[in-house]
């Protein structure tokens, strides 16, 4: 009977997703991919950039000698706040007009200045003989703010900028370009108190001459006022860098892989898996000429088949 022989009801096949992303490019120029826009674009679903997206594995095929670095955001709490930072204001500030949101209406960002410079990498499907067709988007715009703030300028225009998670803004105060959120987060917080506990300086050297410090002193050597001298100077500042945020430089990247590939290797190599927050990695390429291609093999999950954690 026809239908017969054939797998339990259980394991039919629920409405696939594509998790298997490939990019390819040519020559040694810094790439970026999103991993929401590559998703949507494949898988014809809308995918919200504003998640942390997760790679089993990742692959390179290369026809020469070369390596490519791959990196992401710091996975840090100051990443996290501050692009909920920014999504509070981007949401705020469209409140301000009774207006109907557009049905693909998101918060995108791009990593860094250099990625809004260079754009985003279109995935690719294969065809026999290394061709390659590229998958298209109809619209994916990555958001733009515009300050309700009067800047005193002769042409009275609104000032209309991107955002962009590592470095500085670019622009002036008069004409931004692109605003760096952590950059922004980190100007929004008080510093931490740094020198503390701090003792007060009495006659003498400092509190050395203090009758009850001195109370048990019976060392010729004054040990115990050295050792109070090092309590009072030493780890009472903070352990880290209290005037500045990691992420907030261009620089500030996480490396999470080098692919390196060789004929050894038969041009493919392999690395294995890590947390991509918002989707965002720069591909650093070196030494290669000739065309390659980035394999990203995605965990599944329930959203829309791709496993995916909220910021």
């Amino acid at each position: 009977m026809a239908g017969a022989n054939l797998p339990a009801k259980k394991y039919s096949k629920t409405a696939p997703t594509t998790l298997r992303l490939s990019f390819t490019a040519t020559g040694n120029q810094t790439q970026f991919i999103d991993i929401a826009h590559a998703l949507s674009a494949i898988n014809r679903k809308f995918m919200r950039q504003g998640v942390y997206y997760y790679v089993n594995s990742v692959e390179l095929y290369n026809n020469e000698d070369a390596y490519v670095d791959l990196h992401t955001l710091p996975d840090t709490w100051v990443t996290k706040n501050a692009w909920n930072r920014g999504f509070r204001m981007f949401q705020k500030m469209n409140a301000q007009v009774d207006t109907p949101r557009p049905k693909y209406h998101d918060f995108k960002v791009y990593m860094s200045d250099r990625h809004r410079t260079t754009g985003t990498m279109q995935p690719k499907l294969f065809d026999i003989n290394s061709a390659s067709a590229t998958v298209q988007t109809d619209e994916w715009a990555y958001s733009r703010f515009t300050s309700l703030d009067d800047d005193g300028d002769a042409t009275q225009d609104a000032d209309n900028f991107y955002v962009h998670m590592l470095g500085n803004h670019v622009g002036s105060s008069s004409d931004w370009t692109s605003v760096g959120l952590i950059k922004s987060y980190g100007r929004s917080r008080p510093l931490p108190q740094s020198n503390e506990p701090i003792l007060p300086a009495i006659a003498g050297d400092g509190h050395e001459d203090d009758p009850m410090l001195n109370l048990f002193d019976t060392s010729s050597e004054d040990a115990l006022n050295e050792i109070a001298d090092i309590l009072d100077i030493d780890n009472d500042a903070t352990p880290y860098d209290a005037d500045t945020y990691v992420g907030q430089g261009a620089n500030n990247m996480h490396h999470v892989a080098r692919l390196a590939t060789s004929a050894v290797s038969g041009r493919v190599a392999k690395a294995s898996g890590f947390c991509v927050p918002f989707g965002l990695i720069c591909v650093d390429p070196q030494d290669t000429a000739t065309s390659y291609r980035v394999v990203l093999n995605l965990a599944a999950g329930t959203y829309h088949g791709v496993y995916a954690e909220r910021a």
